[in-house]
Parts: structure tokens; C-alpha cells; sequence
């Protein structure tokens, strides 16, 4: 597989994982499918968190 090498565009799709539980699936998966992520691809990542390959850490994960 082939590893996301533009961090804007891995910023996108972190933002869109994350707005999934809000905007709701199907719209998670168009917004993938427009920056080009395969449809099996959206569906895996937004079904199954725990199988995702690569995940950008926050920048302030512990805010004081």
C-alpha cells in the first residue's frame, strides 16, 4: 500500500475521519472519495478506526 506522502492532504483526511461521527458516514466517504482515497479505503477507516495504518498525532495532546 502506498503511504500518503502530501501532510496537507493527511491533515484533510484526519479532519474528515474526525468530523465522520458528526457529518455522518456517506459524507465522510465523498469527502475521501474527492481527495482520491479509494472507496474500500474510506469504508475501512471510517468503520474500523483500530485496522488504520497511519495516524497523525496531535499537536498539544496533553493541554495544560
Amino acid at each position: 500500500m502506498d503511504r500518503r506522502s502530501d501532510y496537507k492532504t493527511a491533515l484533510m483526511v484526519e479532519a474528515i475521519i474526525h468530523a465522520a461521527p458528526a457529518t455522518g458516514q456517506g459524507q465522510a466517504a465523498r469527502e475521501l472519495a474527492a481527495l482520491g482515497v479509494p472507496l474500500e479505503v474510506a469504508m475501512r477507516v471510517l468503520t474500523r478506526p483500530g485496522e488504520r495504518r497511519h495516524q497523525i498525532p496531535p499537536l498539544n495532546p496533553h493541554p495544560r
